[in-house]
């Protein structure tokens, strides 16, 4: 975090194929979901989508939001992964858990530095996960969100810019 504050981290912005960064997401958050009994499904896109972003930062926030959904989850819970093409030639990766959801109060604190949301002794992490994913995507030109049913669970997304392999 304190890099990307600093301004001294630099991106390589070029066109980076989603199913190689699905791929290698899924292979590295396999045993995770394992671990807590936790089905992940990587649904099959209508076409191969390819975006302007940083490879490396990319898979860094699906990781990211992959070992949310998988550590804030219910037990025996599913997390299901979808790219697909928005109506302003960009592509949203959503990541959709079964977990408990948040309330209105925590979607307003769920961007703040430091803050678990009051998960402190429930779940290792420092609370700037999803902090460091919405300063990265900015530095890509995309966008970060969130939806969430308390009891039903949460969905969240980042969009980027949709380019062709060739750019």
């Amino acid at each position: 975090l304190a890099l990307i504050e600093s301004g001294k981290l630099t991106l390589s912005l070029e066109p980076v194929l989603l199913d190689d960064v699905m791929r290698e997401c899924e292979a590295m958050i396999e045993p995770q979901a394992q671990k807590r009994d936790i089905k992940v499904i990587f649904t099959q896109p209508e076409s191969p989508y390819c975006v302007k972003g940083d490879h490396t930062r990319l898979k860094q926030i699906v990781i990211n939001l992959l070992s949310n959904a998988i550590k804030y989850n219910k037990l025996n819970g599913t997390v299901t992964v979808e790219c697909r093409q928005t109506a302003f030639d960009a592509v949203r990766i959503s990541v959709h858990d079964t977990g408990a959801g948040l309330t209105t109060e925590q979607l307003t604190q769920l961007f703040q530095p430091f803050n678990r949301l009051g998960q402190n002794v429930k779940e290792e992490g420092t609370g700037i996960g999803l902090v460091v994913c919405k300063r990265l995507i900015g530095l890509m030109k995309g966008k970060i969100g969130v939806e969430s049913i308390v009891g039903e669970g949460s969905t969240f997304w980042i969009e980027l810019d949709k380019t062709s392999p060739s750019q």
